[in-house]
């Protein structure tokens, strides 16, 4: 089991299973922004975890002895939405009987977790970036100013750049709450997390169960569109219902919408699945440089499973077992070369010079004294070795190792310069093979 342990000992992240590196990323993000006064967006799909990294940050945070105060402005009623973030006095409308504070005085000195902020009306934003740009406000029907003393936190589910060019979000709002950024990447992207959470959730129900091998594929595979509520509901249920929960728990007793159990599938579907299995082997170790426990952690499964499993397909022929490192090819997309080189880079208006660390069709790593936020869209100009092109590779900020090194997810680049990359890039993969035959 993976628990992470963070730089701070109160943090409720503690307690949380985290095998995958996206899931990893966010949470050291959280920590340290979380020692700056920067107000900060997350955003990701409903059920990812969004609310447990705003906790992150309020409890690494120099405010962590402070109030923490999370209110979900989707869940407001639209009257209610002003006298509930700036409170009311006694008598200042029908049924105010008494005196009450506004959740911005109930978080001062510490954090206002404002979730689902794409949800508030208009005239509620032009209201909360005054008093985000520090200006005092009024309770309803109120004489007194009020000078909050609050750190914003808000999360989002949605577009908000979408939101601002269709005109139903403030534009000076969302960058006065988007200082900072981060990215909470959906579960389906967080294959690891996957197992540890699921066998976390049995554990606590049966701790002497496990899952059947079928099972333990079809929870990889599964897409989770409800994202960590719906996997915990799915083993939940399926411990419940399990013929005989206090052992294994087989893919017919998870009941995921269109997954069947494999010994139901006809042999070409089983043939597919057990195809897809082994390419997400073959790619971890590509990416691990064939170390068996790192890609066993990655695969979120033991490694006494992952050499099991390798040994089929060396028996089976599908895998040469004389190879130096046990992988049958290398992936073009995945496959980075090691660059080390300089380069300018772009965002918005502003150019400036970085180093290209490594280089993949998929995207790159690089350093740069400059802060790139999470979800940024930057353009990368790299000569490609050996031709007369200079490449123009536009993608998204998607990780941030440590300081000043950035990871950049390209987005679809035109023919000529994808065709111009590849050939460049398998020229490299050729001089790499040859090595390490």
């Amino acid at each position: 089991m993976n628990i992470m342990q963070t730089t701070c000992s109160n943090s409720e992240a503690g307690h949380l299973i985290v095998r995958s590196d996206a899931l990893r990323r966010a949470l050291n993000l959280a920590e340290q922004v979380a020692r700056h006064s920067a107000s900060v967006l997350i955003h990701g799909e409903t059920g990812t975890g969004k609310e447990m990294i705003a906790r992150t940050i309020h409890d690494c945070s120099p405010r962590s002895h402070g109030p923490w105060v999370d209110v979900n402005c989707a869940a407001l009623p639209e009257h209610l939405v002003e006298s509930e973030l700036f409170g009311y006095e006694k008598g200042a409308f029908s049924g105010a009987d008494v005196q009450k504070p506004g959740l911005f005085e109930m978080a001062g000195k510490g954090t206002l977790f404002l979730d689902e902020i794409g949800d508030l009306n208009l005239n509620v934003q032009v209201k909360l970036l005054r008093v985000l740009d520090g200006v005092p406000y009024y309770r309803l029907g109120g004489s007194r100013k009020i000078h909050p003393d609050v750190r914003i936190v808000a999360a989002t589910n949605q577009d908000l750049e979408e939101l601002v060019r269709c005109g139903r979000f403030r534009r000076d709002l969302f960058h006065r709450i988007a200082q900072f950024k981060i990215e909470v990447p959906p579960l389906r992207e967080r294959t690891e997390d996957i197992l540890g959470i699921a066998e976390e959730v049995l554990r606590q129900m049966h701790p002497a169960a496990n899952f059947t091998e079928d099972a333990l594929d079809a929870l990889r595979c599964y897409p989770w569109p409800g994202n960590v509520r719906e996997l915990k509901n799915a083993v939940f249920n399926a411990a419940l219902r399990a013929k005989n929960p206090k052992q294994r728990i087989t893919t017919a007793d998870l009941q995921l919408p269109g997954v069947a159990p494999l010994g139901d599938l006809d042999p070409p579907s089983r043939h597919k699945l057990q195809h897809v299995e082994r390419e997400m082997i073959l790619q971890a170790l590509e990416r691990t440089g064939g170390h068996q426990n790192q890609a066993a952690i990655r695969l979120g499964i033991s490694r006494r499973t992952l050499v099991r499993k390798l040994r089929l397909y060396r028996e089976s022929g599908e895998m040469p077992g004389n190879q130096r490192h046990p992988i049958q090819k290398l992936n073009d997309r995945s496959w980075r070369a090691h660059v080390g080189a300089p380069v300018r880079m772009k965002q918005g208006h502003r150019e400036f010079m970085a180093e290209l660390i490594n280089l993949s069709l998929g995207g790159a790593a690089v350093t740069t004294d400059r802060m790139l936020e999470f979800g940024a869209r930057v353009s990368i100009y790299f000569g490609i070795p050996e031709t007369d092109t200079v490449a123009e590779l536009g993608g998204t900020v998607v990780w941030s190792a440590h300081a000043g090194v950035f990871g950049v997810r390209f987005s679809s680049l035109g023919a000529d310069t994808s065709n111009r990359l590849q050939g460049w890039l398998r020229s490299q993969m050729d001089m790499e093979r040859q090595k390490t035959q």
